[in-house]
Formats: structure tokens, C-alpha cells, sequence
């Protein structure tokens, strides 16, 4: 199934080649977990992260479903 990750702030450097400077459509199998691809993205584990499936707050466990787009984030400081 397809899915679209976007990935943000110094996230970013994890997208593979060839795709655009935020996002990237991906395949992945059926059932796959949010947590599946922050593996495949080889995202830090030590790293807290704001995880979005379509706008909504959602866990690494989460499965996703055909044309999901999962929103990644480093955590946000500021003032």
C-alpha cells in the first residue's frame, strides 16, 4: 500500500534520495506501523517525536491504511 511520510526540520536528512525536500510517497505492506517506518527511515529511537497520521496525534504501535500521510517531528522548543 502507499503511503506519504513528511518529514520535518533536521528529520528531513532522514528522506532517501530522490525525494522531495519534505516528503516522499513510500510502499508499505499491509498491517505496517508507524514504528515499522520510522525504522525503515531510520529515524533516532532516542529522539522524542511528534508523530501525525492525517492531522491527528497517533503512537508509534498505530497501524496505518492506503494513502495515510504520516507527519514526523523533532521536538519544538522555543519562547
Amino acid at each position: 500500500m502507499k503511503i506519504e511520510v513528511k518529514l520535518f526540520a533536521t528529520f528531513r536528512n532522514h528522506l532517501p534520495q530522490g525525494c522531495g525536500p519534505f516528503s516522499c510517497h513510500v510502499e508499505v505492506k499491509p498491517g505496517s506501523t508507524v514504528q515499522h517506518v520510522l525504522e525503515e527511515f531510520n529515524l533516532p529511537e532516542d529522539i522524542p517525536k511528534i508523530i501525525l497520521i492525517n492531522g491527528v496525534h497517533a503512537r508509534p504501535q498505530d497501524a496505518l491504511q492506503e494513502g495515510d500521510i504520516l507527519s514526523v517531528f523533532p521536538p519544538v522548543a522555543g519562547g
